[in-house]
């Protein structure tokens, strides 16, 4: 394979602020024939809730057909909550049909992806250096990898975007796990959107699981298996696992 060369934003592009001894110098990373480099560049907040969980926030390839990483890099959980971080993925071969921003199990298996670039796009007409994946801020946390992996993907359009919140809910950043954790349904009486400790009594794991679709005037079911072909089951069990270690007043 030839040096590939292309520059790619996802999200805000954001300049790595100056630390107190000065500025950060850019590195150049230079692909060579082996495959390509991908940079991701983010302020990130939330990593240490992952220490010793079994769970990895990495960058990570996939090929077409599969759900485990066929190659990753850890984000370095030992970092505290807004630092800069720069972390580069090279030698991705052509094998890899996306790299991602996810979150794995100790098998590198795909349970959320929070932000993800197609390795196709850059096949012909790469031009510059590096492949880059910059994130501006972003919250890695165990609920903000639902807000950017489950809500902002798939909810904020009825519940919170252009100021419309269908049934009250508010999902959109900031707003949604006040609206969420121990709140009663303004659509099902004697329910709660989230019961802290018991997912199977929560209103969220029945609305997207098997027999949701009726218990609703709308069919969340619907939605989430359009949404999460490749990891419905995943998906499924993160949110059934947050709420399962809720505890009141958190």
């Amino acid at each position: 394979m030839k040096p590939i060369h292309y520059i790619y934003i996802i999200g805000t592009l954001t300049l790595l602020a100056a630390c107190d001894s000065g500025d950060i110098p850019e590195k150049v990373y230079t692909v060579d024939e082996t495959g390509y480099t991908v940079k991701l560049t983010a302020q990130v907040s939330g990593l240490s809730e992952w220490e010793g969980t079994g769970y990895t926030m990495a960058v990570a390839g996939f090929t077409a057909d599969s759900k485990f990483a066929l190659m990753q890099r850890a984000l370095p959980s030992a970092i505290a909550d807004g630092s800069p971080v720069s972390l580069v993925l090279s030698n991705v071969s052509s094998d890899v049909r996306n790299v991602e921003l996810v979150l794995t199990n100790s098998l590198r298996k795909r349970i959320v992806t929070l932000a993800a670039i197609n390795m196709a796009d850059f096949a012909d007409n790469a031009t510059h250096d590096t492949i880059r994946l910059d994130l501006g801020d972003i919250d890695v946390s165990h609920f903000g990898v639902l807000q950017s992996g489950l809500f902002d993907r798939a909810c904020i359009q009825c519940h919170g975007a252009n100021g419309r919140a269908a049934a009250g809910l508010d999902l959109t950043r900031g707003h949604a796990l006040a609206a969420l954790v121990d709140r009663p349904s303004s659509r099902k009486e004697g329910y709660l959107r989230v019961e802290s400790g018991n997912a199977e009594g929560s209103l969220l794991h029945l609305i997207l699981n098997e027999g949701g679709e009726n218990l609703l005037s709308h069919n969340h079911t619907e939605i989430l298996s359009s949404q999460f072909k490749a990891n419905l089951e995943e998906m499924s069990s993160y949110i059934d696992e947050w709420i399962d270690h809720l505890r009141p007043g958190e």
